[in-house]
């Protein structure tokens, strides 16, 4: 890797949050946990983040808003997203939600796969 990625993963499940996390980290990436939407937008500004791992059926706020608080503002519009979930009827509402750089992955997915994505859409 050219420099280190940072990573928000948002998703409800904590072990799914921990387990990617190490994973992650044992890569070389840096990354930062939310449980939902919410906690994800709060995080970004201090987080900064290169990409963003989003599941989309979460208490308080789901990915699809969360996705869409996130392309509509000039400061996070451009942030990759990767939507990482069960839910496979949720690839139906990407093709609505405003801007680019916005991915479906079911889970459960590959490792390897999703480390391939990350780094074509980090361009690393």
């Amino acid at each position: 890797m050219d420099k280190q990625i940072k990573i928000l993963l948002v998703d409800d499940d904590e072990d799914i949050r921990n387990i990617l996390s190490l994973l992650l980290q044992k890569r070389g990436f840096i990354t930062e946990k939310a449980k939902n939407g919410i906690e994800g937008l709060e995080k970004i500004s201090a987080l900064k983040p290169d990409i963003i791992i989003l599941d989309t059926i979460m208490p308080q706020m789901g990915g699809i808003q969360t996705c869409y608080k996130l392309k509509t503002s000039p400061l996070t519009q451009d942030i990759p997203i990767i939507f990482l979930s069960a839910y496979k009827e949720a690839a139906n509402f990407i093709g609505e939600l405003p801007g680019a750089t916005i991915e479906f992955m079911d889970k459960p997915c590959s490792f390897e796969s999703l480390i391939t994505r990350i780094q074509t859409l980090t361009h690393n």
